[in-house]
C-alpha cells in the first residue's frame, strides 16, 4: 500500500503539471487576439463618436418634429425682448431711479444663471442623467414664467422681488435645458435635430413679431403673451415625453455621456478641434446681445425716419420694430435648416462654413453702425442668418466628428464660452450706440442741409438723425459721455 501511493502522487503532479503547461500555452495563444480584440472595439467606438451621423442607421432616421415644439420651451427667454417694458409698466416702476436699475439687475439674472448654469449642471446635477435633467428644466422655466402673468396681472402684486425670481428661475432652467436638450435627442438624428434648433428663433418670431403685430392691430389685454409663454412649458413637456429616447444606445453604440472631468481629462480627442466654433460663437453672441439692444434704444420715438436724416418717409416705431424682428427671426429660422442641407463631411469644410457665418455676423454688425433705419433690417437678417448658420454647422460637427461620450461636454463648453460673449455685447452696448452716432456725424457732415446745423449744448460731437420729420420739428438723438458710459440725450429743434 505506501508503495502504491509514492506510485500515484508522482503520477498526479505531473498531470497537474501538464495541464498548467497546456493553460498556460493557450493563454498566450489567445491574449494577442483578445487583446486586438478589444483595441479594435475601442477604436470602433471612438471612430463611430466621431462619426455617429454618417451611419446610415442614424443618418437615415426619419424626423421626429415634435422636437421643434419642444424647442418651444425656449419661449420663456422672450421675456427678456419687448415684454419686459411691459412688466416694468405694469409693476409701475419708472425709466429712471433705483427701482429701475434693480430691474434691470434682475433681468440681467437671465445671462447670469444661463452662463452658469450651462457648465455648472454638468458639477451640481451630475447625480442626475441627462434625460431627466430636461425635464427639470422646462418646470423651473415654468416655474419663472408663472409668476408675472399669475401674480402681477392678474393678483396686482407689485412687489419687486417676484423679477429676480423670475428671470433667476428662467436663466437658471434655461442653462440646463438648451445644451442637454440637444446632446439627448441626438440618438433620433440629425434630421430631428434640424427640426429641434429652429424651434428657438420660432419662439421670438411668435412672441415678438405675432403678438406684437396682433397689440399694434387690436387692443388685447396686455398679460396674453405672458399666458402663452408660460403655456408653451407644459405642452413642451408633452411633446418632449413623446419624443424623449428610451435608451442610450442607437446602431448597437452608446451614447451615454461622460462626466465633465472624465471629458475634460480627454481634451485632446475633442476640444482642439472646436476652437475655432469657440470663437465665432462668441463673435455671433457679442453681436446679438450688442445690437439689438442698441437699436430698441435708438429708434424710440413715436415715428423712424426710414432712410436718413433729412427723409421723409416715416413709419411707425412699433411697426418698424415688428419688421425688424422678423427679419432677424427670419434670417436665423432659415439659416439653421439651410445648414443641414450642406454635406461637410471634413474638417475644411466645416471650417469653410465658419468663414461664410461670421462674414455675415461681422457684416450686420457693420451695417447696424451705420444708423440708417431700413438698413438696420438688412442688418438684422445678415447678423442672424449668421449666427443660425453656425448653430446648424456646429451641431452637425458636435455629432459627427465628437466622441460620442463627449457630446453634453462639448455643448457646454461650446455655448458657455458664448455666452462670455453675450455679457460682453450687454455691458458694451453703449459702445455700439457711440458708434452709431459716430457714422451718424460721417454722414451729416457730407450732406447738403437747408440752413445751418443747429447747435448741439452739452453734447461732444453731433447726434446722427434718427427720429427725422421735415417740414415741422425734428428730434435726434446724441450720445455723451458720462462715467465711462454712453447715454442717448434727446434735443429738439424747430
Amino acid at each position: 500500500r505506501p508503495l502504491k501511493q509514492q506510485q500515484i502522487l508522482p503520477a498526479l503532479l505531473a498531470n497537474m503539471a501538464q495541464k498548467v503547461r497546456m493553460s498556460d500555452s493557450d493563454d498566450e495563444a489567445t491574449e494577442p487576439t483578445n487583446a486586438s480584440t478589444s483595441l479594435s472595439d475601442t477604436e470602433s467606438v471612438e471612430s463611430d463618436g466621431d462619426s455617429s451621423c454618417e451611419s446610415d442607421e442614424v443618418e437615415n432616421l426619419p424626423p421626429r418634429r415634435l422636437a421643434f415644439v419642444a424647442m418651444n420651451a425656449s419661449s420663456a427667454y422672450t421675456l427678456v425682448g419687448p415684454l419686459q417694458h411691459d412688466l416694468k409698466k405694469q409693476m409701475g416702476v419708472s425709466d429712471s431711479g433705483a427701482l429701475n436699475q434693480a430691474f434691470i439687475q434682475s433681468v440681467a439674472l437671465v445671462q447670469w444663471g444661463k452662463t452658469f448654469m450651462t457648465v455648472g449642471q454638468n458639477v451640481l446635477l451630475a447625480w442626475l442623467p441627462t434625460l431627466h435633467r430636461v425635464y427639470l428644466a422646462m418646470f423651473v422655466m415654468f416655474v419663472g414664467t408663472i409668476i408675472p402673468p399669475l401674480f402681477i396681472f392678474t393678483f396686482e402684486s407689485n412687489w419687486l422681488g417676484w423679477v429676480p425670481i423670475a428671470f433667476g428661475c428662467i436663466g437658471l432652467g434655461l442653462g440646463v435645458f438648451e445644451c442637454t436638450f440637444l446632446s439627448v435627442i441626438s440618438p433620433l438624428g440629425p434630421l430631428t435635430k434640424s427640426w429641434a434648433i429652429m424651434g428657438f428663433p420660432a419662439a421670438f418670431f411668435i412672441v415678438n413679431v405675432i403678438w406684437q403685430s396682433i397689440r399694434a392691430v387690436w387692443d388685447i389685454p396686455t398679460v396674453l403673451p405672458f399666458w402663452y409663454v408660460a403655456a408653451c412649458l407644459p405642452i413642451g413637456i408633452l411633446c418632449f415625453r413623446r419624443i424623449a429616447p428610451s435608451s442610450h444606445k442607437v446602431d448597437g453604440k452608446s451614447y451615454k455621456q461622460a462626466a465633465l472631468r472624465s471629458s475634460l481629462y480627454e481634451w485632446k480627442s475633442w476640444l482642439v478641434k472646436m476652437i475655432p466654433f469657440i470663437i465665432t460663437n462668441v463673435a455671433a453672441h457679442f453681436t446679438m446681445e450688442s445690437v439689438l439692444p442698441a437699436v430698441f434704444n435708438t429708434f424710440n420715438t413715436e415715428s423712424v425716419s426710414l432712410f436718413g436724416p433729412h427723409d421723409n418717409h416715416l413709419m411707425k416705431t412699433r411697426w418698424f420694430l415688428v419688421v425688424y424682428c422678423f427679419s432677424n427671426a427670419a434670417g436665423d429660422m432659415i439659416s439653421r435648416r439651410l445648414g443641414y442641407c450642406f454635406q461637410l463631411n471634413t474638417t475644411t469644410a466645416n471650417y469653410q462654413a465658419l468663414a461664410f457665418a461670421l462674414v455675415c455676423i461681422l457684416s450686420g454688425l457693420y451695417l447696424t453702425t451705420l444708423g440708417i433705419a431700413a438698413v438696420c433690417w438688412i442688418a438684422a437678417f445678415l447678423a442672424f442668418f449668421g449666427n443660425g448658420f453656425l448653430y446648424a454647422v456646429t451641431s452637425k460637427y458636435i455629432d459627427k466628428f465628437v466622441p460620442r461620450k463627449h457630446n453634453l461636454a462639448a455643448y457646454s463648453v461650446w455655448m458657455f464660452l458664448g455666452y462670455m460673449g453675450a455679457i460682453a455685447g450687454a455691458v458694451l452696448v453703449s459702445m455700439v450706440q457711440h458708434w452709431i452716432a459716430m457714422m451718424g456725424r460721417r454722414r451729416t457732415n457730407v450732406m447738403k442741409s437747408d440752413g445751418p446745423a443747429p447747435a448741439l449744448k452739452a453734447i461732444p460731437f453731433p447726434a446722427p438723425y434718427i427720429h427725422a420729420k421735415k417740414p415741422g420739428p425734428m428730434q435726434a438723438w446724441a450720445m455723451a459721455w458720462d462715467s465711462c458710459e454712453v447715454r442717448a440725450i434727446a434735443w429738439q429743434v424747430p
